[in-house]
């Protein structure tokens, strides 16, 4: 049984200058009927900061839209002890994501309008489907409880992150990545713990850092159009074995020490089979470039 919690309020919130004032105010409360938190942000544009706060509700959302383009709409209900929420900050008369096609030129809105703070912490057990058009997105997801997270990208710039080497408080299932124009850079992968990750690009730009020792095994499909996917790799610890379908059009670099052990299969000199923190990478890439590197 559906139950609707739909818990909306209005503050101010005054912030630095260039980040003009957040006033509109959304927040969901730990009433005891739910373990899990659903969240899904849908955003045709602005900049977006996702942050965790430990003293904080389990969702608060800060934000600056401009109402001459965007109406909010924020829904929140209970199903099988998960709080689904979603968020819609939607242009009017847009026809979703793709009119960011259209786009050549990314970033926060001149007058700080259309600014977003979403505050998460470390009481519930989170899903994160974000969604964004155009703009930016600066995502922290240190001291989150992450089960899954699932972003898509028209041409907004966006950053992932764990700072402060503070990883992944549980086991993540999933991570899905799908860039269309715009650019991801996913930094410090090895504290996300995630034991799938799925990257799917189109004419856009993705980093994943794996520069860090991995602590468990993880599969990672990419799937490469006309785009481009740049993977960072330590110089030892990691044992990494590549699956690679290309073709003649594309370009696949490989860092030195890998080896091809069978046709377009290649490890690296830490690899074995039975590692516990193994790498496994299928690439398919058709016009687009790949590029396995060692960090810094």
């Amino acid at each position: 049984m559906w139950r609707a919690t739909l818990v909306c309020s209005i503050a101010a919130l005054t912030c630095s200058v260039s980040l003009a004032q957040l006033k509109q105010f959304y927040s969901v409360s730990d009433d005891g009927t739910y373990d899990a938190i659903n969240f899904t942000l849908n955003a045709t544009s602005g900049s977006c900061y996702i942050r965790s706060d430990a003293n904080n509700l389990p969702l608060n959302i800060y934000g600056n839209p401009d109402f001459e383009k965007i109406n909010p709409n924020f829904q929140s209900w209970v199903e099988d002890r998960t709080n689904f929420v979603n968020l819609d900050l939607e242009d009017y008369n847009s026809s979703g994501f793709s009119t960011s096609i259209s786009y050549n030129v990314f970033g926060p809105d001149k007058k700080g309008k259309n600014f977003w703070k979403i505050y998460l912490s470390n009481k519930k057990e989170y899903s994160l489907n974000l969604n964004y058009g155009i703009g930016m997105a600066d995502v922290d997801l240190a001291g989150v409880p992450l089960k899954n997270l699932n972003i898509k990208t028209g041409s907004a710039d966006v950053t992932v992150n764990y700072s402060q080497e503070l990883s992944n408080l549980i086991e993540m299932d999933t991570f899905y990545v799908k860039v269309d124009l715009g650019s991801l850079e996913a930094r410090k992968m090895h504290l996300y713990k995630a034991s799938t990750i799925i990257t799917d690009i189109g004419f856009g730009n993705v980093t994943l850092d794996f520069s860090g020792v991995p602590v468990k095994r993880s599969s990672i499909e990419a799937m490469v159009g006309a785009g481009n996917l740049e993977v960072l790799l330590p110089r030892k610890g990691a044992p990494v074995i590549i699956y690679i379908n290309n073709s003649p059009l594309c370009s696949v670099r490989l860092a030195k020490g890998f080896e091809e052990v069978d046709d377009n299969v290649y490890v690296n000199m830490d690899y074995e089979s039975s590692a516990e923190n193994l790498l496994t990478f299928n690439v398919d890439v058709a016009l687009g470039n790949v590029s396995f590197k060692y960090s810094k």
